[in-house]
Parts: structure tokens; C-alpha cells; sequence
């Protein structure tokens, strides 16, 4: 196993605080709270009233828009040198213009904040499609999930899958011809999302990227790099790439990421995005009876926990009620950058096999709706509480099984 269970305290630079949004609370009351949180310096986010004039905004403050989102009144807004994030958010506070304000927090998948590392396969591995690697193609945790009897059923074509994370290596031979277009660099604001080597969060998304294709091969992967090769990402890049996935086609996006506190942009991204894209997040890799944000955002995302092979709870993966599905994440193998492969343990891998399986029923039935996946993956699979005692009804309904889901999709379509 690659996680290291000692490293699960929580670093104090996780997030510790959300925007406030107007719609619950109201402009002139926000303060900053930024106490142990993690946020890029020089910037804020603000959310403007509609109509609101953003020219004279920015010489009242001395402020300038580093970027929008598109159909949004939502900036980022750059800081004079030597300004403070908590001093100018509170000098903005009971602006009548000024809809919410917050800092950019920033954050790492979990693997990344934990310091969970893969493990290269260092042998030379020829790749032949559907056969080689065997320990890609044939790993165990896959297998006994049922997915090759599944695969005969369905294999997600013609199904757009965004991922946002560190972005993909485009030359690994996986994924040729599995790329869907457009896609887009949040990180460098250019049109290519490739993998940048020189960190410890290189490889994070290629990495899924190749699970969620083992899953469901005829998927497009959609890559939208969120994230730089540290692992570092920002509340504004993740809304900006929910929101693009959203516009540009996508029928699942993968969050292998999460905040320990809800943050009032992302949430605007994914009230946007939930009734037209079905999102999977991942629960978290502290070990603790939580899940992170977006994961415990119930209403609008799916959230997974890990298990081994054998079913039994993860070390490192968190637990909670309302979990939906467990999934393997122990030594899972999986694509690597320059052509390599490698192992690697953590919930954002269980939580990208779960989106393959949404791929695969989508081929079957593209009407499913949130609600018709969510009853179809949460009541395909096995009980594993007995397994698991401690954890009872904390590791989600089922984990999952790719025939059982297919096959509840073929049933309910035979029944229209």
C-alpha cells in the first residue's frame, strides 16, 4: 500500500474558509475569517450585482480583473503590491456592488496533501489495446468487479468525460484517440492541458485519466488542467473548468479532489453544472468520519470511498453516512507520464473507476438523468458492512459491480 495512514493529520494550510454568499448572508456583513486557511496571495475572488460597474469598482479599490468567468459576474481581481487579501476583503465589505467576496483558496488532491507517492513500474511495458500491460488490463480490483462481462454490454462510446486535475500526457499511448475537444489549461490559460513534469502532483491525472478508461474504453477523456505539477489548484480554476465541462459537452466530470470547508464559488459552479452533468468526487484520504467538499455535496455529486481488494475499508480512506459507493483504491495500476505505468492508493482512483461506470450506463441509456444514476450505481454491487463492522453503513450502500449496473440499465430500458 502507497499511503502512508501516519501523514493523516490535517495541514494547516487546508482550507478553512468558504465565500459567503449574498443569497444567505448578507454583503455588509461578511468579515474574513481566513484563520488557517490556504489562499494565493495578491488576489480575491468577488462576485458582482448584476449591472454592477466593474471599471469604476476597480478605482474605488485599486483593483484590477485578472480574469472572468464566462456568463458569470464573478472575477479575479489583483491586488495592489503589498496589499492584504483580509485587509482589502474587508475594506470591500458593505459594498452595495459587491455580491460575495472571498480569497482564491487554494488546495491538492488528497494524495498530493498526503504525500502519498506512485510507484513507477520500471519494466519495459508494450502496450497492445485490451491486452497489455496485464497488470493494467488483468489487475484483480478491476476484475472482480465484473468489468469484462460488462464490457461485452457496453464500453461508454461516444460518452465526454472531463477530468479536471494536472491534466494528461497527450503521447502515452492510451489515450490516443480518446481525447475530446475542447479542451482546456486553467493553470497556463492556453489550449493545452499537458501534464507538466517537475512535481510532486505529476502524473495525478494521467493517472485517472487511464482508470477511467480502463473502465469504460470507448470514453473520450476530457482533460482540464486545474492543477500544476505540484498539485497546487484554486477555487477559481476548478469553478472556471466545472463550468467549462459543463458548456463544452461533457457527460460526467471527475473530481478527484477536496476542501475540508464548502467554498461558495465551486458551489455556484456545481448548482450550474449538476442537472446537465453527473459529477463523482472523491470522500477523502484522512481516515476521519467526514467527507470532503464537493464529495459531501450529497444533492449534486457522488461520493466515493476506498476499499482493497478484499472489500475491507482502506486505511486511509475516509468514511461517513453519507458516502454512496465504496470502490477499489489500494495499489491500483494505471497509466503514467512518458509512456510508463505505475501503482498508486488513494480515494481519487476508486472515485475514477466510478466514473467510468457512469460512462458505460450512459452509452446504454443517454437520458439517465442524476437521479436515475444515482439509483443505478447505489443499487448496483455488494454490501460490504459485514466486512467492515466499524464502518457500518459509512462506506456507501454498495461497492460496485460495472455487470450489475449494466444490467440495471438494460432492465429499466426494457421496461420504458
Amino acid at each position: 500500500m502507497l499511503m502512508n495512514v501516519k501523514e493523516t493529520r490535517l495541514p494547516a494550510a487546508i482550507i478553512a474558509l468558504a465565500c459567503l454568499a449574498a443569497a444567505i448572508f448578507p454583503a455588509n456583513s461578511f468579515r474574513v475569517k481566513a484563520r488557517g486557511g490556504s489562499y494565493c496571495d495578491g488576489e480575491i475572488v468577488v462576485g458582482m450585482i448584476p449591472g454592477a460597474d466593474t471599471k469604476a469598482f476597480n478605482e474605488r479599490y485599486g483593483t484590477a480583473i485578472r480574469e472572468h468567468i464566462a456568463g458569470t459576474d464573478q472575477y479575479l481581481l489583483g491586488l495592489a503590491p503589498g496589499v492584504e487579501v483580509e485587509d482589502k476583503l474587508a475594506e470591500m465589505a458593505g459594498d452595495p456592488d459587491v455580491a460575495f467576496s472571498c480569497p482564491n483558496f487554494s488546495f491538492k488532491p488528497a494524495e498530493v496533501r498526503q504525500r502519498s507517492n506512485p510507484q513507477i513500474d520500471q519494466r519495459s511495458q508494450a502496450y497492445i489495446d485490451d491486452q497489455s500491460p496485464v497488470n493494467f488490463y488483468g489487475q484483480r480490483s478491476a476484475l472482480r468487479l465484473h468489468l469484462a462481462e460488462a464490457q461485452r454490454i457496453s464500453r461508454g462510446w461516444g460518452v465526454r468525460v472531463a477530468v479536471i486535475d494536472t491534466g494528461v500526457d497527450f503521447n502515452h499511448p492510451l489515450f490516443a484517440g480518446r481525447i475530446a475537444y475542447p479542451n482546456y489549461d486553467f493553470v497556463d490559460n492556453d489550449g493545452d492541458p499537458q501534464e507538466v513534469p517537475g512535481g510532486i502532483g505529476y502524473g495525478h491525472g494521467t493517472f485517472v485519466s487511464g482508470l477511467i478508461l480502463l473502465a469504460a474504453p470507448g470514453a473520450a477523456v476530457m482533460p482540464l488542467r486545474a492543477f500544476s505539477s505540484d498539485g497546487g489548484g484554486t477555487s477559481f480554476n476548478i469553478a472556471r473548468a466545472i463550468r467549462f465541462a459543463t458548456d463544452n459537452g461533457a457527460r460526467v466530470i471527475n473530481m478527484s479532489f477536496g476542501l475540508l470547508e464548502r467554498d461558495e464559488l465551486i458551489e455556484d459552479a456545481l448548482e450550474y453544472a449538476y442537472q446537465r452533468v453527473y459529477m463523482v468526487a472523491a470522500a477523502g484520504n484522512d481516515n476521519l468520519d467526514m467527507l470532503h467538499f464537493p464529495s459531501e455535496r450529497e444533492s449534486k455529486t457522488l461520493a466515493v470511498v476506498s476499499t482493497d481488494a478484499a472489500d475491507i475499508k482502506a486505511a486511509f480512506s475516509n468514511f461517513n453516512r453519507d458516502a454512496q459507493v465504496a470502490a477499489p483504491g489500494v495499489d491500483i495500476y494505471s497509466a503514467y507520464p512518458e509512456n510508463r505505468w505505475a501503482l498508486w492508493s488513494g480515494t481519487s482512483f476508486s472515485t475514477a473507476l466510478v466514473t467510468g461506470e457512469a460512462a458505460l450506463l450512459l452509452q446504454l441509456n443517454p437520458k439517465l438523468n442524476r437521479s436515475a444514476m444515482n439509483t443505478v450505481i447505489t443499487n448496483s454491487g455488494v454490501s460490504i458492512d459485514a466486512l467492515n463492522p466499524a464502518y457500518a453503513r459509512k462506506l456507501g450502500r454498495v461497492r460496485i459491480d460495472y455487470l450489475d449496473a449494466v444490467n440495471g440499465v438494460l432492465s429499466g430500458n426494457r421496461r420504458r
